[in-house]
């Protein structure tokens, strides 16, 4: 027979089968990775803001202690001789800080009023570009920083309406239990029985341990356990010198 169980038939295949299922998985170019959101650094922001914090305050030190030993001075009074605490100097601090700041409104015409605010303003913008200048754009810092420069006058100001309701407080009650016209203010003439007799005056300055009364070009210095006289001291204007004199 010509066909045996022992011979072979090879079959080749001349177009390959390609046997495809279909993929579960989504295709990677369809994936997109989430966008990168940049927070403001929270820690960053309270070391920045106790920062702020504390050079504020020790401006207001300095300031209001300066001031202070500059105008004692001038009377022959020490600020060794006085109990100055660090709530009083802050507080003296705050008040020649506002005085200087909004006596520029009338000492610069035209633009004096714009003068407080921009300097605020600056102060703000500078902490929002420090806290914000990586996450945000230049006009969103811009706007924060106004938003915020005006946020800090406001805060600035509102301590002294504090002090304006007490003074309209404290003039309503003179003039209802003395009858004393308050319209123009109120002047204070001081008197202290002591060794030497009453002495009447302007008060300069008291504390604890002594009182400083202006009578006249004379300062008396009368301490407030035994109402004596420490200390007198004669106020005189300086003699000018003569130029050719000083040259020589």
């Amino acid at each position: 027979m010509f066909w045996k169980r022992d011979n072979k038939i090879q079959v080749e295949i001349l177009n390959p089968i390609n046997i495809s299922s279909p993929s579960s998985s989504p295709q990677q170019g369809d994936t997109k990775s989430p966008p990168i959101v940049r927070e403001v650094d929270k820690d960053f922001a309270i070391k920045l803001l106790t920062y702020f914090a504390i050079v504020l305050q020790a401006g207001l030190l300095a300031y209001g202690y300066l001031e202070l030993s500059a105008y004692y001075e001038q009377f022959g009074i020490g600020t060794t001789e006085l109990e100055l605490g660090t709530p009083t100097i802050l507080v003296y601090g705050y008040s020649y800080a506002f005085s200087s700041i909004m006596g520029l409104v009338y000492l610069i015409p035209f633009i004096g009023a714009l003068i407080p605010g921009l300097m605020f303003i600056s102060v703000a913008l500078t902490f929002v570009y420090l806290l914000m200048s990586r996450v945000s754009k230049k006009g969103e810092i811009l706007e924060k920083g106004t938003w915020g420069g005006m946020l800090l006058l406001l805060v600035f100001i509102a301590p002294v309406l504090g002090v304006h309701h007490g003074v309209e407080r404290a003039r309503e009650n003179i003039k209802a239990d003395s009858g004393i016209d308050v319209s123009n203010g109120i002047s204070r003439v001081h008197s202290i029985i002591t060794d030497k007799g009453e002495i009447t005056g302007q008060l300069v300055v008291a504390d604890t341990k002594s009182s400083f009364l202006l009578v006249k070009d004379t300062l008396y210095k009368v301490d407030n356990k035994t109402n004596r006289v420490m200390r007198k001291t004669v106020l005189k204007a300086k003699d000018k010198k003569d130029p050719a004199r000083k040259a020589d």
